[in-house]
């Protein structure tokens, strides 16, 4: 996904997430996930024995039991 697209997330019930084209993690533990994309938008992911299953240049998955995501703007 460019740049210009922003990001995708993909939410499966409470405990899988997905987000697409991530620049880097800026916070990571077992209730908190802190992410930053290319367009500059900050994800905070709330919830309990989070996990990251996947990183890579094309973005995370996240399992674990989610309870809140917050979209922030640039950061």
């Amino acid at each position: 996904m460019s740049e210009a697209y922003g990001s995708q997330i993909v939410i499966c019930g409470n405990t899988y997430l997905e987000v697409e084209n991530c620049k880097r993690i800026m916070e990571y533990n077992d209730i908190y996930l802190k992410v930053k994309t290319f367009s500059g938008m900050v994800i905070e992911i709330w919830g309990t024995g989070l996990m990251l299953s996947d990183y890579n240049t094309e973005g995370i998955a996240v399992r674990g039991h989610i309870s809140s995501v917050e979209l922030h703007g640039s950061e």
